[in-house]
Formats: C-alpha cells, sequence, structure tokens
C-alpha cells in the first residue's frame, strides 16, 4: 500500500466535499439538530400533568394531600370539580388527563387505616398513564408516611443508582449520540460511491495504480475525519449543555466510537454500491439506520420488552451495541474490557460488512 495514493483519493473526496457546499452543511449542522431535538423533545417523564380534582368535602387533610400532588413536579393540578359530570367531561375531551376524587369520609377512613382515593386517568397514551400512577402512589405514601397514619413493619428506602434524580435525558442524550453517528456516518459514505458511479469516475480510477485498500481508505478517511469531528461536539454538547457526567474513560468512549462509526460507513458503502444513484442511497441510508437506530438499539425501548422475533432482529443492530457501550461508559464508568461482548459483536459485523462490500465491488469491477 502506498500512502501518496491514499493521500491523492483523500484529497480528491475533500475537495467534493467543500464544493458540494449544500452536503457538507447537512454533514454538519445535522447532527447537532438532532441532538437537540431529541434532547429537548424527546422525555420519557412526566411533568406537570394536568390534573383535575373533586373534594367531596373539604377538610385539612384533603387539601393537604391536593397541595402535595399541585407541589410536585409531575402534576398540575388544573382545576377543581364539584360533580362528576363536569370532571368526566373533561378527561373525554382532554382538558385533564388525570383525576384525584377524595371521598367525603376520607379523614375517618385513614383514622381507621383503610381510607381510599380514587385516581382516574386517561389511557390514550398507555405510558404516560403508567407512569402518572406510579407517581400518584409515590406523593399519597410519602403523605402518608409525614402523617404517621401507617405503620409500616418494615420502611422502604427507595436508591436510584447513576441517574439519582431519575431524569430521562441521562439515558436518551448518550442514546442520541448513538443515532446520530448511524446516521451521518452512513449517509455521509453512501453518497460517495454513488456519487462516482453517476459520474462514471470509477472507470478512470481504474486505469490508476490504485489498489482496492487505498481505494477504500481514500475514500472513507474525509468522512471518518468528520464523524470523529460530529462526535466530538455531541459529546461536549452531552457533558457541558445537558449535564450529562460522563464517568468512564474519554478514551474508551472516543475508541469505541471510531469503532461504530467505522462499522456504519461500511454499511453506507455497501447502500451506496447497492443503489448505484445518490438518491436511492440516501433513502436508504436512512431507512436502514435511522429506524432500526431508533426503534430497536434500545435508546427508547428496552430490547427486553421487545417481541421475542425483533429481539433477534436487533443482534444485526450496530447501533444496539454501541447504545449499551454509550450509555454504561457514560453512566457507570465501566471499561469496555468489562463488557466485551458488545466491542467483539461490532468488530464482527466490521470483518462481515468489510468483506460483503469488497465483494460487491469487485463483482462490479470497482476493484
Amino acid at each position: 500500500m502506498k500512502l501518496q495514493h491514499v493521500r491523492a483519493i483523500a484529497r480528491k473526496e475533500w475537495w467534493h466535499l467543500l464544493r458540494d457546499s449544500r452536503s457538507l452543511m447537512l454533514i454538519l449542522l445535522m447532527p447537532s439538530m438532532l441532538l437537540f431535538l431529541f434532547a429537548y423533545a424527546l422525555s420519557l417523564d412526566i411533568t406537570n400533568l394536568p390534573m383535575g380534582v373533586l373534594q367531596e368535602s373539604h377538610t385539612a387533610r384533603s387539601n393537604a394531600i391536593v397541595a402535595r400532588f399541585d407541589g410536585s413536579n409531575a402534576f398540575e393540578v388544573v382545576a377543581e370539580y364539584t360533580n362528576r359530570q363536569q370532571l368526566q367531561a373533561d378527561i373525554q375531551s382532554g382538558k385533564v388527563a388525570a383525576a384525584l376524587v377524595l371521598p367525603r369520609n376520607l379523614d375517618q377512613d385513614l383514622a381507621n387505616q383503610r381510607g381510599q382515593i380514587q385516581l382516574i386517568l386517561d389511557g390514550v397514551d398507555a405510558n404516560s398513564a403508567r407512569l402518572a400512577e406510579n407517581y400518584a402512589q409515590a406523593i399519597i405514601n410519602d403523605y402518608l408516611r409525614t402523617e404517621g397514619l401507617v405503620n409500616l413493619p418494615i420502611e422502604i428506602e427507595d436508591r436510584v443508582w447513576y441517574n439519582e434524580a431519575r431524569e430521562s435525558r441521562m439515558a436518551i442524550v448518550p442514546g442520541v449520540i448513538a443515532v446520530v453517528m448511524a446516521v451521518i456516518g452512513a449517509l455521509m459514505t453512501s453518497l460517495t460511491f454513488a456519487r462516482e458511479m453517476e459520474q462514471s469516475n470509477l472507470v478512470m480510477l481504474r486505469t490508476t495504480a490504485l489498489t482496492k485498500n487505498e481505494f477504500l481508505l481514500g475514500k472513507l478517511i474525509p468522512y471518518f475525519v468528520i464523524g470523529m469531528g460530529d462526535f466530538l461536539v455531541a459529546t461536549l454538547a452531552a457533558v457541558y449543555l445537558f449535564d450529562v457526567p460522563l464517568r468512564g474513560s474519554p478514551i474508551a468512549l472516543t475508541l469505541v466510537s471510531a469503532l461504530f462509526l467505522i462499522v456504519v460507513m461500511l454499511q453506507g458503502a455497501l447502500l451506496s454500491l447497492i443503489a448505484g444513484t445518490q438518491m436511492l442511497a440516501a433513502q436508504m441510508s436512512l431507512v436502514s439506520t435511522f429506524l432500526p437506530a431508533f426503534l430497536l438499539s434500545g435508546f427508547v425501548f428496552a430490547i427486553e420488552n421487545m417481541p421475542q422475533v425483533l429481539q433477534y432482529l436487533t443482534l444485526i443492530v450496530p447501533a444496539r451495541y454501541y447504545v449499551a457501550l454509550s450509555k454504561l461508559i457514560f453512566l457507570k464508568g465501566v471499561s469496555p474490557l468489562v463488557i466485551w461482548v458488545e466491542v467483539v459483536s461490532l468488530c464482527a459485523i466490521l470483518l462481515v460488512l468489510l468483506r460483503v462490500v469488497t465483494l460487491k465491488a469487485r463483482k462490479l469491477g470497482l476493484l
């Protein structure tokens, strides 16, 4: 392998990028846009859920319970009712997503330790309803303990490790970095071979003294540099803007990120060779990287909760392994040597993709 050949191909790719200002802006701006959109817009918590309250008798205890709900970050009391008909109408119209009904004999029931409080939830959003139920139960239990109304034989003390505040962005932002790198890495390289095929430049390249390794390295190096730059920007934003702690080694995170980026770049190169045109290659790369990285990587939805067929399908999704690595390095400070299965899996996918890309390029007469 001759380094001057690799350098010549890399220089050619840089000039393509610099001349195509729209593609360059897309590559540079999309990671930041995705990071900000997901980190700000996507949340697995509930905050200020509109709640209605029906107190059949206004007592000091019932008012204290309502104040607990209204003072929490999860609920916001937006309406108080005097009859169930109006409450039902507002739930149906979507004005309130939850309703708290405090019965008339609440004080007497609490004195006998058999009080009942009704919580009505809008089940259209099942996930929010489930979360709201858990939050409501926690608020009620906390109030009862504070007032000494419940004599528990065993006191349960809750502790949450690695995300004490239970903020969903701690898990979302590291996953967003995986989605960003998957989309950008595959999209960048999916266009490069297709562009050469559209412009018939590959015929001229075959007449040069380039080897296949020099050709592949020269084509991929510029995009690898840009991809790692995007990774650096996303990581700095995660740590300093979104306050996500990087408890692990930055070097370890960089190394596994570089490995993942090479994998998705080879995936994009394969799609480019299959598609043959830039438009089709771009569409195929978005569909085959964004959706699996978003839905099948464990980024948003736990893989253990998926149907068995989808769990097996995730085994061929590179983002699955990088999401696990990213979260563990960010939040737990785990060394990649401890979670070597994910690293080995990415290496195996890399070798398979490299072999398939080489065979496909050779079949098309490009190598």
